[in-house]
């Protein structure tokens, strides 16, 4: 075996090694908010954009996200509107999203295929405060950045994702083939 190719397999099982590590094997499942809880108006940069529908069951959608997979996402049982807010504002995110109470999406554009609901749908107290509203079953509490925004919100659907996910392989074999 070459040099270059014990390099990438122990990159590709470093890789695979820390997204082991990172899971999170315990989950409270999210409970109903209260009539009190409420989506923040504003928070780290970020407004809040409504409750849209999780795209993952749309037709055409090819079980894509809203937002996208090549974003961020970080799951936990202490889940706050702030704290993915700061997670995707250290990502350099333009949306930030919550699901399920625990659930919280990074990405730079928000697909096509979703749309807004109404905000009842999203009724999912979050599991760090149970005054906040974060996302519901299919359903996600967005916040759209305002400050320190690059001004490049996308909203793509399936054939510029697939055109994106490609270029996206394009830069990681390249970068493989240099290391």
């Amino acid at each position: 075996m070459s040099a270059r190719t014990t390099r990438m397999l122990l990159c590709a099982l470093a890789m695979i090694f820390a997204m082991v590590v990172a899971q999170d094997t315990s989950i409270v499942y999210p409970t109903t908010a209260g009539t009190s809880a409420t989506p923040l108006p504003s928070a780290d940069g970020y407004a809040y954009a409504g409750c849209w529908n999780e795209t993952i069951d749309v037709a055409g959608s090819g079980g894509v996200r809203a937002l996208s997979e090549v974003g961020n996402f970080t799951a936990n049982n202490s889940m706050t509107i702030g704290s993915c807010l700061k997670f995707c504002q250290s990502a350099n995110a333009q949306y930030a999203g919550l699901e399920y109470g625990r659930e919280c999406y990074c990405s730079p554009y928000l697909s096509t295929f979703s749309d807004r609901l109404d905000d009842s749908n999203c009724s999912f107290a979050c599991n760090g405060n149970s005054s906040e509203i974060c996302g519901g079953r299919l359903a996600i509490t967005l916040y759209n950045r305002t400050e320190g925004s690059t001004g490049m919100a996308w909203r793509v659907g399936s054939g510029s994702q697939a055109t994106w996910y490609g270029f996206l392989a394009f830069v990681f074999m390249v970068f493989a083939a240099f290391l």
